[in-house]
């Protein structure tokens, strides 16, 4: 996974630093106006996964499967996924793509057909299509592309594949927005960068006006229960130009910024404050854990840090970091011995220990199968 760990390369610099690099599991859908920026996306993840020689998937409903075939070379196993295609039929594609994303770990899916989806199936079953493999894909660590337009397939659905989905990146306007981005800092949320697409090589850089002012309209609006058209008229403008300002494809002048603040009554600093952090951190359990702990939360600041630790049949340890206040330590799988200060209790599967005047020293694996437990600090 060229060093990543869980992450690999989506063969765009700037995006992989956006993201840091895609996550084992992450479905990706492209929210988009701009075929060409996602085709190029598309192609750059054929490239990364080709050369590392593993296999992509690429599920067409639209376009020739021979002539796409061709245009990807090999590597590429092209699935027909048109109304009278081998694997036009929902559940015999959805076989199909889980198979193959099991059988060639860790599994790269690229769908071009949502809205010929929706527009064979109707939108709710292509809905519940997409809700049952997007978190099939996940489970199995596999990344996937998704090309989602949203003129064609509207908002309702945009809405609905956002809230089962890992990533959600809008292309619009020559920008590029996070719509969401699990497991990325909170920083990324929301981020707006300008994109250019020249000779061949896909550049973002940050927006950061439109980008504050985007993010500000959308969170006044959710903290204060209001929809576009009000804050619309608060502003004195059309409830287009609100849409537009908050999906960061133009900005709204600065007398009509003030002229909003001002109706709000809050201060213009206040307005086009980042957006709050969404109230907790997502951490994903790794899909390899290394010979001692790992880590899945590890900021002092937040107040608690989690690690999984994972031993092998017979195996022994202790936790390799010193921790002066309270620990807890639950047991996932496993037969577990704890040692705490004289004591040496065994845990079960579901089992819980917390310590508070004396610390967890050491843990011992009394199966012959892997053991997974979580070391939980309180800071």
């Amino acid at each position: 996974m060229d060093g990543m760990g869980d992450r690999v390369p989506s063969g765009v610099p700037d995006v992989d630093e956006l993201l840091g690099g895609l996550i084992l599991g992450d479905n990706v859908v492209w929210v988009l106006d701009d075929a060409d920026v996602v085709r190029h996306l598309e192609d750059a993840l054929i490239r990364e996964v080709r050369a590392r020689g593993e296999v992509v998937f690429y599920v067409t409903a639209g376009p020739d499967p021979a002539r796409l075939q061709a245009r990807l070379g090999p590597g590429v196993t092209v699935l027909d996924a048109r109304a009278r295609g081998h694997y036009g039929d929902a559940a015999v594609l959805e076989t199909a793509v889980i198979e193959g994303a099991r059988n060639n770990p860790p599994g790269y899916v690229i769908f071009d057909g949502l809205v010929q989806f929706a527009r064979r199936w109707g939108t709710a079953k292509a809905v519940a299509f997409f809700s049952r493999v997007c978190p099939r894909l996940f489970d199995l660590g596999a990344v996937a592309y998704w090309r989602a337009p949203r003129a064609e397939l509207g908002s309702s659905f945009i809405e609905q594949v956002t809230n089962v989905t890992q990533c959600v990146l809008e292309v619009a306007g020559g920008h590029l927005r996070v719509i969401k981005a699990e497991g990325r800092p909170a920083s990324v949320q929301g981020r707006l960068l300008r994109l250019d697409l020249t000779a061949g090589v896909l550049r973002l850089e940050d927006e950061r006006a439109l980008g504050r002012l985007g993010q500000g309209l959308e969170r006044v609006r959710r903290e204060r229960h209001l929809n576009q058209s009000d804050l619309a008229r608060l502003a004195g403008v059309s409830q287009s130009a609100v849409s537009q300002a908050e999906a960061g494809r133009r900005g709204l002048s600065l007398e009509t910024v003030m002229l909003l603040s001002e109706r709000l009554g809050m201060g213009l600093d206040e307005l086009l404050a980042s957006a709050p952090a969404g109230g907790y951190v997502l951490a994903r359990r790794p899909r390899t854990v290394g010979d001692t702990s790992t880590a899945l939360l590890d900021d002092p600041k937040a107040g608690l840090r989690a690690y999984l630790v994972r031993l092998e049949p017979g195996e022994s340890g202790a936790p390799d970091r010193p921790h002066k206040g309270a620990e807890l330590v639950l047991v996932a799988s496993g037969l577990v011995q704890l040692t705490i200060g004289s004591d040496t209790p065994v845990m079960r599967a579901g089992d819980a220990a917390l310590a508070t005047s004396v610390g967890v020293s050491g843990w011992r694996n009394l199966t012959n199968a892997t053991a997974f437990l979580f070391w939980v600090l309180r800071d």
